[in-house]
């Protein structure tokens, strides 16, 4: 860390979950809930404070803040919350740290302290969108808020691709990131005040892909009193601007789901782009693919830095996972000993990937749930209505959390940026899985809602 935390970085993190209470007071608690996760995701500093059982940090004053205020405001709406079998893997990921812990022989309270970490970064996002999001309004909802986001991001991307990124030390008194990594292209890849510019480019490219598809589905016609080509065109524009590769490669292709998914009305290109992170993982650990081709692919057609940077991912993982089949089930627990170790003690591997993480710190069994309880929602989406009625107006939510939530599971293959819009977006898609009977037409038996700005933020 460059830098030390000013008065005004420890004064937000700490408050932030009385402000997030405030809105309660204020607003709809749906909207409450979302703009408590938007604006405290967006703008509370990276920092995280040692406290007991788990660390307080974003995550942590986010999720507390809502539940807090879903608590105090709306008890009986929290307690509506029926599970169901599709929430089984969610519920193995929070929980399977707890067994990771002890069968390593540290304690209850180690495992307990793991397990409410976990809960708290995943779960409480996952059961907020389940009990708010969890309809076909309340997710198109939801996408407009991601496509806000997005916006309110604009200008402050701009400022850093600019100047370099500076906002979170101007703010905060200290950068949240090795600042050699922010230099791309000739520019600077801006991280404003999330976790590393890598985030900032999925962040966007998630907001550009929502904005598209409501744009296109004309779910959304205007934003704040616009025609909503105006802003979308400003956060498209700075998405490509901020020059995150990666997250630009998962654009493309997302859109390109959705549009195949709108002509060739069939599901089989969602559930090919559903199995990918399967593939890549089988691949990897018992294939035995070290990826050549794809290196050589990357470093004939983009800058050979970046194949050298997938390579030096690939190096890593290997090590990792040959340390995580030593333990295959449970994996090595929460506390760093699934790293690779020189003999004088010094860490010598690098876990990028969430995958590679979960396997080496909570076994096969915390990554299958970990991905099961990302892709299984969206693979089960055709049971609630059919590819006919994928550009459908009242299911442009439905439809853009179904691509962005696995592009994430991808994006998760190499990083472990997580966002807790997405995992609402994850809780709210599982809720319109498990909500029942198909639905035949999206507006059958739906209110008509009146696209505009008034109503974008219900």
């Amino acid at each position: 860390m460059m830098g030390a935390p000013n008065f005004l970085s420890i004064l937000f993190i700490w408050g932030w979950p009385a402000l997030a209470v405030a809105l309660f007071a204020f607003m709809p608690p749906r909207r409450a809930v979302v703009l408590g996760f938007v604006l405290g995701w967006l703008f509370l500093p990276q920092l995280a404070l040692p406290v007991p059982f788990v660390k307080w940090d974003k995550h942590t004053a986010t999720s507390v803040g809502a539940v807090l205020g879903v608590f105090i405001f709306d008890t009986p709406k929290l307690f509506s919350f029926r599970p169901n079998l599709l929430d089984m893997a969610m519920a193995v990921w929070c929980f399977v740290p707890y067994s990771s812990a002890v069968s390593n022989g540290l304690s209850p309270y180690d495992g307990a302290a793991s397990s409410a970490t976990q809960f708290i970064i995943w779960g409480i996002p996952y059961l907020l969108g389940r009990v708010y999001f969890g309809d076909f309004i309340g997710l198109r909802g939801l996408a407009v808020w991601v496509f806000v986001a997005g916006v309110i991001y604009v200008p402050f991307c701009l400022f850093e691709c600019a100047v370099s990124p500076q906002l979170h030390f101007m703010t905060y008194g200290f950068y949240q990131h090795d600042f050699n990594q922010v230099i791309r292209m000739g520019g600077y890849r801006p991280m404003v005040f999330m976790q590393h510019g890598i985030a900032v480019g999925m962040m966007m490219t998630a907001a550009s892909l929502t904005g598209i598809w409501l744009w296109w589905t004309k779910s959304l016609k205007t934003l704040w009193g616009m025609p909503i080509v105006i802003p979308l065109g400003a956060l498209v524009f700075t998405t490509f601007a901020v020059k995150s590769s990666g997250a630009l490669a998962l654009l493309i292709l997302g859109l390109g789901v959705l549009f195949a998914m709108k002509f060739l009305k069939n599901y089989i290109i969602i559930t090919v782009l559903c199995v990918v992170p399967f593939i890549y993982m089988a691949a990897r650990s018992i294939g035995g693919w070290e990826g050549e081709n794809l290196l050589k692919l990357i470093a004939d057609t983009t800058e050979k830095d970046r194949a050298l940077s997938l390579q030096c991912r690939f190096d890593n993982e290997n090590m990792l996972l040959k340390k995580a089949m030593q333990k295959p089930y449970f994996g090595w627990g929460p506390n760093g000993a699934n790293l690779v170790l020189a003999p004088d003690g010094a860490i010598i591997s690098i876990p990028d990937g969430l995958w590679v993480i979960a396997i080496g710190t909570n076994g096969i069994i915390g990554l299958m749930a970990l991905f099961a309880a990302q892709i299984v929602p969206v693979m089960l989406v055709k049971r609630r209505f059919p590819a006919t009625g994928w550009d459908d107006p009242m299911l442009a939510g439905v439809a853009s959390f179904a691509v962005v939530i696995t592009l994430h599971a991808i994006d998760n293959l190499m990083n472990a940026m997580l966002n807790p819009l997405f995992i609402l977006g994850l809780g709210g898609l599982a809720g319109v899985v498990a909500g029942g009977a198909k639905v035949r037409s999206a507006t059958q038996g739906f209110p008509v809602v009146q696209r505009t700005g008034q109503t974008a933020f219900n």
